[in-house]
């Protein structure tokens, strides 16, 4: 009784170096963020190496130009 119990049992077990679908996706995901990170990291250095961006004044054209806080 043991040994025809034991056959499908055996069987199964043989697959153990195969990966389950839900493996293989974790791996995936795993790659693609790894190389998101990369990228990421790099554009990082980039902008850093370019300098840090002037600050924009949205509202230049509207003061006048000798405006000072002492009017305020």
């Amino acid at each position: 009784m043991t040994a025809v119990l034991a056959g499908p049992a055996a069987a199964q077990m043989s697959q153990g170096n195969q990966k389950t679908p839900l493996q293989l996706q974790y791996e995936k995901e795993r790659q693609e963020q790894i190389v998101n990170e990369q990228a990421y990291n790099e554009h990082m250095k980039r902008s850093k190496s370019q300098g840090v961006a002037p600050k924009a004044d949205p509202w230049a054209g509207v003061r006048p130009a000798n405006d000072t806080n002492a009017k305020r």
